[in-house]
């Protein structure tokens, strides 16, 4: 018998979500499992603490890959090593659980009930955990300004598309000084983008990765290009004809450190969600760091 603690944003998601949490803590009941909700509006790594302390032994982050970043970063920081990560892909993209190899509700449903434990690497910046990927530049700022424009009242995807439009239209470039396992390199990129892991970069798996355990980081810059050229780019990635040599810098490394001109703090993006931290940026793996049940 395990005990499982699921940890949920009572607001995210519509009715239809919350009847699948529903149907998913039945089930595992429906195996003599028990099982604990841990509502929590703000921080779900709160409801993780929570589940840790009621000795839950499998800790279920249900939501996205924000819920589940969250819920893998206390699960890090306690120490516990008797409980695992689990995930129910209850978010918009999933890219954490698709990458364990989990695509579905009824699929994530059996791998709790009957998956195994892996341990896969956890990506660090600052002392901030990351399990997909982490970035400045574009992709922060324009997750910023998407929340600006949703306080107006627009939903979430056309928020997002408007938000692009303005990014784009200011095009900030970041001057960036790195030093990547002791090699230094200077780059005017619109985005630095940070793996944890390598991924898969051309073609139609473009944004997947094969392996979660190699303890390294995959560093990618786009070529100094304006609008224009990033239009192109997001275009070849919709078709599958992206191609590293033309579009963008990819390099790996064990340990990253990131510079600017100005030392002021960065938005910086943690696997969707933005904070803003203060440079130099030093970014490196923990290798197997999480416990994780997984096809």
């Amino acid at each position: 018998m395990r005990r499982y603690g699921l940890i949920y944003n009572p607001r995210s998601g519509d009715g239809k979500r919350a009847g699948l949490l529903a149907s998913s803590g039945e089930r595992l009941r429906s195996e003599g499992n028990e099982v604990f909700e841990y509502a929590v509006e703000g921080d779900a790594g709160e409801g993780a603490k929570k589940a840790l302390s009621n000795a839950c032994d499998v800790i279920v982050a249900c939501g996205g890959d924000g819920t589940v970043n969250a819920v893998a970063g206390a699960l890090w920081m306690s120490g516990e090593p008797g409980a695992v990560l689990g995930v129910l892909p209850l978010g918009t993209l999933n890219h954490f659980a698709k990458d364990l190899g989990i695509s579905s509700m009824e699929q994530a449903e059996s791998v709790l009930l009957d998956g195994h434990v892996r341990t896969v690497d956890a990506g660090l910046v600052n002392g901030r955990l990351f399990v997909n990927n982490s970035g400045i530049g574009i992709y922060p700022m324009m997750v910023l300004e998407r929340e600006k424009v949703r306080q107006a009242g627009l939903p979430k995807w056309p928020a997002f598309f408007v938000a692009c439009v303005r990014t784009l239209v200011r095009m900030p470039f970041q001057h960036l000084h790195l030093e990547a396992d002791g090699v230094r390199l200077a780059r005017a990129t619109p985005f630095l983008f940070v793996g944890n892991n390598e991924y898969s970069v051309e073609g139609k798996s473009l944004g997947r990765r094969k392996h979660l355990d190699e303890g390294v980081l995959a560093i990618y810059m786009a070529h100094r290009t304006g609008p224009l050229g990033l239009f192109r780019i997001a275009v070849r990635a919709v078709l599958g004809t992206v191609r590293q040599d033309r579009d963008f810098v990819a390099l790996t490394a064990k340990k990253l450190i990131v510079r600017r001109r100005r030392s002021r703090a960065v938005p910086v993006s943690l696997d969707g969600e933005v904070c803003r931290l203060k440079p130099p940026l030093e970014y490196s793996v923990a290798p197997r760091a999480i416990c994780v049940l997984a096809p």
